[in-house]
């Protein structure tokens, strides 16, 4: 029986995704025998490309229909992402039935049992152990090109998954180095891990893995000319990316500004760049191939996703959408947020105003808003499919990374490393070329640039999945007082609660033996709303 839970959904919850891929001859002979792990690694030795299969397996998990908690709120990363905007304080939502992200809007999925935890879980572990299949099957010593742009793609999927678990279960890194956190489970320990289980590794040595990873996905990649077809494949600017994220939360403020400047340098190589104010003046981020896109999630409208009809992310999120959205389900901006938006910021109209308006909007997509009864600060960032409101297929891409974060990721690495106002310049021609040309920062130290920063990306990044790591990161609570949430939510969460934390699944705290009750984090309790005062 295997020791812990993700492994045993795996083999169910990837051969699909294998199916189509195009791999599963790889693992039966023309007899009828099972194919072993050597004859497989000799098989991608001599034939590299046939590991290309597996990558596009990898890449599939991101996106893979009710594969672990069957509901609705079960569709592949985009959940993760959706989830964790709930959690938060500036993405506002209904507590209705038809959203499927209501307890974790009123934080009632800190409990073990609780579908979400689930979803970040498996997800990620069930991509991880994908990630290992593939690096054991293709060697480290293989320099073939398409070999090295394999197993970067492994290494540098791997290095994200561990970096999504190490945020969601154990507090920011800084201060909580020697905390419990996950298992680290590679190619090299995957057999003990199912045999006898594996203990919660430290917060530093899942980021030690990371770092590790990500160093050598960067190698391969430099070593080797193959390219990527598409942007639902890693390539070096999407690596440095990674660096300067997972260096910003450890706090090596030089690395991040580092590493988010060789982002900018390589993805401009590759001809992405910041989107233009013209071309976010209205409803957009709907696909990979927009202009500043550096990683995604690439649907298809034959996907899962899509032929549910209302079983992904733009169901949810995107309010020109068919789906939950229609039905009262849509996603709002955190009022006080809206309000700190100057007029003169191009960003404002990703907003319905407090009259229920937009200037970044069509005839059509006012119509829509009208019909459907849109309430005033409701999202129009994120377009529907070929700008078609209420159409029956959502095939729009999903976001993983934008060159933008990069720009701000470099703009508080500098000013926290005791270059303010090198930091606040970095910052200042960012908003003033792309989004507010009337835009002033009058911040001169650190801490005060760090502050523009944050608020800066709420806004650019608002409804992508970063707000709530973001508190986590910069030791914030959940204040949601007087800014459109409802009286039953509207909490202010102290900094570093229980309840901030999801918990690790029952499941995997069942069947992993090699951790003891007593290692996982307490639980926290669902806190109290404070009185509305408007």
């Amino acid at each position: 029986m295997k020791s812990l839970y993700q492994w045993g959904r795996l083999s169910l919850g990837l051969l699909p995704f294998f199916a189509l891929a195009g791999c599963t001859d790889l693992d039966t002979a023309p007899q009828g025998d099972t194919v072993t792990e050597a004859q497989k690694a000799e098989l991608y030795r001599r034939v590299p490309e046939r590991a290309s299969a597996a990558v596009n397996g990898v890449m599939s998990i991101f996106s893979r229909l009710e594969a672990t908690a069957k509901g609705h709120l079960d569709f592949g990363y985009g959940s993760v992402l959706l989830g964790f905007d709930c959690r938060g304080a500036d993405v506002t939502c209904t507590t209705n039935g038809y959203n499927w992200f209501g307890a974790e809007t009123t934080l009632d999925d800190n409990h073990v049992y609780d579908r979400f935890p689930r979803v970040v879980w498996s997800n990620c572990y069930d991509q991880i152990k994908a990630c290992n299949a593939l690096l054991a099957s293709v060697k480290s010593d293989d320099t073939n090109p398409v070999t090295r742009f394999n197993r970067a793609q492994a290494q540098a999927v791997r290095a994200f998954d561990y970096f999504t678990l190490a945020q969601s279960f154990q507090f920011t890194y800084k201060g909580h180095e020697q905390a419990n956190c996950v298992p680290v489970i590679t190619e090299d320990n995957q057999a003990e891990s199912e045999q006898k289980g594996l203990p919660l590794s430290s917060v530093e040595a899942v980021y030690q893995r990371i770092n590790t990873d990500l160093d050598s996905a960067l190698v391969n990649l430099q070593s080797t000319d193959t390219e990527r077809s598409d942007r639902r494949f890693v390539s070096l600017a999407v690596v440095y990316g990674l660096r300067a994220r997972v260096a910003l939360v450890q706090q090596r403020w030089a690395d991040a500004a580092a590493a988010a400047d060789q982002a900018i340098t390589a993805a401009a190589a590759e001809g992405i760049t910041p989107a233009s104010r013209e071309a976010v003046s209205h409803p957009t981020f709907t696909s990979m191939s927009e202009n500043d896109w550096m990683w995604g999630i690439k649907i298809e409208e034959t996907d899962p996703v899509v032929t549910s009809g209302v079983v992904n992310w733009a169901s949810h999120m995107c309010t020109f959408a068919y789906g939950y959205v229609m039905v009262g389900a849509t996603k709002g901006i955190n009022t006080k947020l809206y309000a700190s938006i100057p007029s003169t910021d191009v960003r404002k109209g990703w907003f319905l105003d407090a009259k229920g308006e937009s200037p970044n909007l069509n005839r059509a997509q006012r119509g829509y808003l009208a019909e459907i009864g849109a309430a005033p600060f409701t999202n129009v960032k994120f377009d529907s499919y070929k700008s078609v409101p209420n159409q029956s297929i959502s095939a729009q891409d999903l976001l993983l990374m934008r060159v933008e974060e990069m720009y701000l990721i470099k703009a508080e690495a500098l000013a926290m490393s005791g270059q303010a106002a090198e930091g606040a310049k970095v910052l200042t021609d960012f908003v003033k070329t792309y989004r507010d040309p009337a835009y002033t920062l009058t911040a001169t130290t650190p801490e005060a640039v760090q502050e523009a920063v944050w608020m800066q990306r709420r806004v650019e990044l608002w409804g992508e999945g970063f707000s709530y790591f973001d508190l986590l990161r910069l030791g914030k609570g959940i204040d949601r007082r007087d800014c459109g949430f409802l009286q039953e939510v509207n909490y202010n969460v102290p900094a570093n609660s229980p309840v901030m934390l999801i918990p690790v699944p029952q499941k995997e705290r069942e069947a992993n033996k090699a951790v003891k009750d007593g290692d996982y984090n307490p639980l926290g309790s669902k806190p109290q709303p404070v009185p509305l005062n408007n």
